[in-house]
């Protein structure tokens, strides 16, 4: 950043106009505010939108909240272009609701900027529609679905997994089937919607249609959302099944998926099979895996290696003592639970 800086300052002096190389540099080296400032600073004549964009790409991925100034600056110099837009609801869709509601008004820009009059841009009308769905505005992500000529999987996958997340399953399951070509994150939005609702049964069925009739590979978030229900049902040779295929495909390797075998096998009862898959896990546990653990301990009776477990976790970081009023009822009516039951003898 040094080295940028002292670039500027020749520039300056020599009274060299040119941006591109200096603000790349800046952008490389991390240093977004100052990068805002530079664009600023040295107005191009014209304004340059391949460099604006740069800038909003940078502030974008990093949800910096210079993003919505930018923008503001982009529009008012007239720079805006449909990869502008796209860069700002991606951003949008998982920020504060103070950049939501700027982002409604950056749909009604676009709308009067006439760059998505044709809705011929797949990125920018997945942009929006995944903008207004993970917003929970879903009629107005159905609207802007309902307004496409042309529709890509990615932009039904953005409107099928908001309906799967909020609870529609039924408009979820209409939308699925209507959907021309279905890839793994369509096979995974249902599944994973299934499970979150309750419906394992039909999250099993799903997934073993996706599995064995469909072709599709299941990946990482597949098979974290199949486990659950695997458990909730007692499918654990499915369930064993699945783990043979993480394995193979090296999925293990994903903390999601190995808590969510470590869950699997001990709502099953298998506390061997848990515990093997927990220690498998190894230096990359963090406290889901730690309480999935415990708990399968405790409530299976085996308070003293519950208690073991507990302790040692204890031990390893003052950061996990946040957990002690939630575990210690439980383990301590595991406790009861066994000296009672033991006094009764």
């Amino acid at each position: 950043m040094e080295e940028a800086k002292r670039l500027h300052a020749r520039l300056l002096r020599r009274g060299d106009r040119r941006l591109q190389p200096l603000l790349l540099r800046v952008l490389a080296a991390g240093d977004l505010r100052y990068a805002a400032l530079l664009l600023e600073s040295f107005p191009s004549s014209p304004p340059s939108a391949p460099l604006h964009n740069r800038l909003l790409h940078a502030l974008a991925s990093a949800r910096h909240q210079l993003l919505l100034p930018v923008f503001s600056r982009a529009h008012r110099l007239r720079l805006l272009a449909p990869l502008s837009f796209t860069l700002l609801f991606s951003a949008s869709a998982a920020a504060s609701s103070s950049s939501t509601r700027f982002a409604v008004c950056a749909h009604a820009l676009l709308i009067r900027s006439g760059h998505f009059a044709s809705g011929g841009d797949p990125f920018l009308a997945s942009a929006l529609v995944s903008f207004y769905a993970k917003n929970r505005l879903l009629a107005e992500a159905r609207r802007v679905f309902d307004e496409l000529p042309r529709r890509d999987a990615a932009v039904y996958n953005a409107l099928l997994s908001a309906y799967a997340r909020g609870g529609l399953i039924d408009a979820a399951e209409k939308l699925f089937e209507e959907m021309p070509e279905k890839n793994v994150v369509s096979w995974t939005a249902m599944v994973s919607g299934y499970a979150q609702n309750g419906r394992h049964e039909k999250a099993v069925e799903t997934f073993l249609e996706m599995w064995e009739k469909g072709g599709v590979r299941p990946n990482e978030l597949t098979v974290s959302s199949v486990l659950p229900a695997c458990a909730a049902v007692g499918a654990m040779e499915l369930g064993r099944k699945v783990e043979r295929y993480a394995r193979g495909k090296g999925l293990l390797k994903n903390l999601y998926v190995a808590n969510a075998l470590v869950e699997m096998y001990a709502k099953c009862g298998s506390i061997r099979g848990a515990w093997k898959v927990f220690q498998s896990i190894g230096q990359q546990r963090d406290l889901c895996s730690w309480n999935s653990m415990i708990m399968a301990f405790a409530v299976h009776g085996l308070w003293r290696e519950a208690l073991v477990l507990f302790h040692k976790l204890r031990g390893l970081n003052q950061m996990v003592l946040h957990c002690l009023e939630s575990f210690w009822p439980v383990l301590m009516e595991a406790w009861w639970m066994k000296a009672s039951c033991s006094s009764t003898r």
